[in-house]
């Protein structure tokens, strides 16, 4: 098999064969010939006995790659061919600057939702995405070296049990931050009575690679705002996309509010430029009790 960029020959041939990739639906119009034209060198089709499959996308000036479509013919299904196209796709969309993925589907597309979050996507539906009444899924997955980072990272709630394992990565995390203001800040100075009443309260979320905690984040819903706060990765895992999936988490898990804010310490350099990547802006600056001037950004519920 071979997996190239397509020609405008090849939309002809998609199309003639759309029910192959396509049954019981008709997305003939979603079929630009810009995918085949103007996005040809993003875009890619597997080539076996025909168009085997194809991933018709882009890359977005907000450094996201976009896959508008991506089709396995009948008789290459269950081949991994869906998971090939989408890597192929990583690889292209990171050359081009991008550090995420991002596709949509019907809300009662199971089967995509579900393939999807066993690459690592995170999904959540958006009301009204494509107009008054159609709501769609948004699937987004930060990208590891060309490919949807931490597929094999679950994040899920903490439990009681989690709590020593969850302050320890916590610690770790932020400890160099801590140095580079000499103060100790609060996420240093926390003890496990706090972490287990955060636990307690279903607002910890941990990444969690096999029975190692590698990562976690905390979330409060105050009315119609969620404060997302504490975000950790292990120092030897950093890199790897975590945080950016673990805060995608985190907006997923505080549910319908209107916005969500947070802070980070005003050199923290690496953790602004991951929030203002997502989409937050810079609302004030305030300075912490222990003396560290503090950057406070939000972000609308349906932004980035």
């Amino acid at each position: 098999m071979r997996i190239d960029a397509p020609t405008p020959a090849d939309l002809g041939r998609i199309l003639a064969d759309h029910d192959r990739y396509w049954p019981g639906r008709d997305l003939r119009s979603l079929h630009h010939p810009m995918y085949c034209r103007q996005f040809a060198d993003t875009s890619l089709v597997a080539r076996a006995d025909g168009i085997a499959g194809y991933l018709f996308g882009f890359v977005a000036p907000t450094g996201e790659g976009y896959v508008h479509l991506v089709a396995v013919r009948d008789d290459a299904r269950g081949s991994g061919l869906g998971r090939t196209l989408y890597q192929r796709f990583g690889d292209l969309a990171a050359g081009r600057g991008a550090d995420r993925l991002t596709a949509i589907t019907a809300p009662g597309n199971a089967g995509s939702i579900a393939f999807h979050r066993a690459l690592g996507f995170v999904a959540e539906t958006v009301a009204d995405y494509s107009g008054p009444g159609a709501d769609r899924v948004v699937l987004r997955a930060p990208l590891l070296h060309g490919r949807p980072a931490g597929s094999a990272v679950r994040i899920e709630p903490a439990t009681a049990a989690d709590a020593g394992e969850v302050l320890t990565v916590q610690r770790a995390a932020f400890v160099t931050e801590a140095l580079a203001y000499g103060a100790a800040i609060p996420p240093v100075r926390e003890t496990v009575a706090d972490l287990d009443s955060a636990i307690a309260a279903g607002r910890v979320l941990v990444a969690r690679d096999g029975g190692r905690v590698v990562g976690a984040v905390r979330v409060t819903v105050l009315g119609a705002e969620a404060e997302v706060g504490r975000l950790a990765v292990a120092p030897d895992r950093q890199g790897e996309g975590l945080g950016g999936r673990l805060l995608a988490a985190a907006e997923e898990h505080a549910g319908p509010v209107e916005r969500y804010v947070l802070f980070a310490g005003h050199r923290s350099e690496r953790n602004l430029a991951l929030y203002r990547r997502r989409g937050y802006r810079e609302t004030h600056r305030t300075v912490d009790p222990v003396g560290v001037p503090v950057v406070h950004l939000a972000k609308s519920r349906h932004t980035g």
